[in-house]
């Protein structure tokens, strides 16, 4: 369990209401704890979700779908949406397949701390198959390719993990989270087999009724009284919401339980306007998040609306919000090369795509109206441009679009795409997701990644590896020892967090400095437009006014990238199809060219970087070192090679 200091700083980042709301939160578990008895529950289902002619499904969507259900029913997963791992047929509810680790446990899961597991078993390979993305496309296969089979084996699959898995005891009753994300599941399972079955009597039919109400009462009653808030809430609570929002609508008689239509719709626009910055940014400072989160409020909104409990003005809020949103990660997202920032686990809501592997992608795809990238949004969900509106950002001189709430601008300068980051660390009193990547700066070349954010790692597994690329010392930021930007208390919780930098222009370029207990780091980007197109990088920093002091930047390339040092002050960086040339200033004192040369292992951090959620590799990197009273320029100039 976590030790008294890690409760005193978390205790620190609660106001009083959610002391108060913690308090309730124990005598909920207490109650709950001893709970066997259900009300009468009517399950006549709603109109919601209405699906789409399975006649017009495009052929890219029915090989995918066929395909995936060959392979889940033969028991290979994808967690994370990348990693490929082989599972039981139905899987073993309570085994960490990544670590080859099982924890069974008979107790109660409010006595139970998911956060820290026996034998080196991490929760998030225990919850992946518990999100039962393998049984919503095995349904999908059975409604979409009339295969009767995919559908038995999917409620195979749910039937054992509610042998398996009583409520409210065990690891998968430890999160509100992923009860919600389940009942996402299961109503559009129930969907997918019940107009398969054509709503009759047959054996699918028989079998959905039992597990409706073993699975549907405990989930629901769970989720909405166990629900986060305060300093938690974040991602978690819209996935609660859009769970009970789901189920609610298809199921009325849910309503029973506490969670109403009406209620919820009053929840969901709080939230939707409270995670998405008024610029469409996500609060969390994590961009997976922000496609995670904006599904789950689209998929509320979208089941509310159908059962006719959103209001016309509520409508409107949450379609704005959420076409500004859209447009944020449209403009600040690569889908070639895609690299995020902050914190994320490659989670997804809901399999509307050809490829799990290039989820965000094919939202991407869909948001820009590309039909053919994103075949099966387009087919699920009709073009994103029916649906929401998406206004254009801000374009400040110099081409650079700003989004002020978030704290980002990014730049489209002829075959370069340039992002940096002047937002606050992360969401909130604890910062959860956030890095310390203010003043970051990434590049991309005709569509290939060419500097990056190190990217995320694990969450629980390798506190070590998470910290380490969360940290100043990895991201491109000027980075000096004397300055604390804030400090780690536990998984998701910072302390003495650094204020929010400060940003402006001066003509075309973009000033970020950071001011701390009387210091100051400084960084200026000013695009490059004469005969090779770049961008020109000066950092500073201020020990106190008028004094300079050490720091140190580290540049950070992409995988597969091939470095070299052609000058005493010049490197070449290839990648792909797209070569840069790299001129430092002669305010430098020191220029370390690092490249993995095959031997480095998992454990070494050195140039360790992580494309996805719980993948790592190595890559090439450049640092600079500046020491005071030098003299010259600490000025970086990336040309296009």
């Amino acid at each position: 369990m976590p030790n008294a200091k890690w409760y005193w700083h978390r205790l620190r980042a609660m106001g009083p209401g959610e002391v108060a709301l913690r308090l309730r939160k124990k005598w909920y578990e207490f109650r709950d704890a001893k709970r066997i008895q259900w009300p009468e529950i009517d399950f006549s289902t709603s109109a919601y979700p209405k699906l789409p002619d399975t006649s017009v499904a495009p052929e890219s969507v029915r090989a995918a779908v066929q395909f995936d259900a060959e392979r889940i029913a033969s028991g290979q997963l994808r967690f994370y949406g990348h990693l490929e791992v082989a599972v039981d047929t139905p899987p073993n509810w309570q085994r960490d397949y990544q670590a080859g680790v099982d924890v069974p446990t008979g107790k109660c899961a409010f006595e139970l701390n998911h956060r820290e597991l026996p034998s080196g078993a991490a929760i998030k390979p225990l919850w992946e198959p518990s999100r039962w993305y393998g049984p919503v496309r095995l349904a999908q296969a059975c409604w979409l390719m009339s295969n009767q089979r995919s559908g038995e084996h999917a409620l195979d699959w749910l039937e054992d993990w509610v042998e398996n898995n009583p409520p409210f005891k065990g690891w998968h009753w430890t999160s509100a989270l992923e009860t919600g994300m389940r009942l996402v599941a299961f109503t559009w399972i129930d969907a997918f087999l019940t107009a398969f079955d054509g709503g009759g009597e047959g054996d699918l039919a028989k079998r959905l009724t039992k597990l409706r109400e073993q699975i549907l009462m405990p989930h629901v009653w769970f989720t909405w009284r166990h629900r986060s808030f305060g300093s938690s809430a974040n991602n978690h609570l819209l996935g609660e919401i859009s769970g009970l929002a789901l189920a609610v609508s298809r199921w009325p008689g849910l309503a029973k339980l506490g969670p109403t239509p009406a209620r919820l719709a009053a929840m969901l626009e709080r939230e939707t306007l409270a995670q998405f910055h008024a610029d469409g940014g996500n609060f969390e400072q994590a961009l997976n998040y922000h496609f995670y989160s904006w599904e789950f409020c689209w998929e509320a909104a979208q089941a509310l609306d159908a059962v006719g409990e959103l209001a016309v003005s509520r409508r409107e809020r949450i379609h704005g919000r959420l076409g500004k949103s859209a447009r944020f990660f449209r403009e600040v997202q690569v889908p070639s090369a895609p690299w995020d920032y902050g914190d994320s686990d490659d989670a997804y809501v809901c399999p509307w795509f050809v490829d799990e592997t290039k989820a965000a992608r094919e939202w991407w795809q869909w948001i820009a109206g590309d039909e053919e990238q994103s075949a099966f949004y387009h087919y699920m969900r009709g073009r994103f441009a029916d649906s929401l509106p998406m206004s254009e950002s801000k374009v400040e001189q110099g081409g650079w679009s700003v989004f002020p709430e978030t704290g980002f601008v990014v730049n489209s300068l002829g075959h370069w795409k340039a992002r940096v980051d002047f937002s606050p660390l992360g969401s909130g009193s604890m910062a959860a997701h956030g890095h310390l990547d203010a003043q970051h700066l990434s590049l991309w070349l005709k569509g290939q990644a060419m500097v990056i954010d190190p990217g995320t790692g694990d969450y629980h597994g390798n506190p070590q590896l998470r910290n380490h690329l969360a940290s100043r010392e990895v991201h491109n930021g000027p980075c000096a020892e004397s300055v604390s930007l804030a400090k780690r208390e536990g998984p998701f919780l910072w302390g003495g967090i650094h204020p929010r930098p400060l940003w402006s222009f001066d003509g075309e370029i973009l000033e970020v400095e950071m001011r701390i207990d009387g210091s100051a780091l400084s960084r200026t980007v000013k695009p490059l437009a004469d005969d090779r197109e770049g961008w020109l990088v000066r950092d500073a920093f201020e020990q106190q006014l008028g004094q300079a002091g050490a720091f140190t930047v580290h540049w950070q390339f992409a995988p597969e990238s091939l470095v070299e040092r052609v000058g005493e002050r010049l490197f070449r960086v290839v990648s792909g199809t797209a070569e840069i040339t790299i001129e430092i200033g002669d305010g430098w004192t020191g220029a370390e060219l690092w490249q993995p040369d095959g031997s480095e292992t998992k454990g070494d951090l050195d140039g360790i970087v992580s494309p996805r959620f719980m993948k790592t590799t190595h890559a090439p990197y450049l640092k600079l070192a500046a020491q005071p009273g030098g003299g010259g320029e600490f000025t970086t100039s990336f040309l296009a090679g």
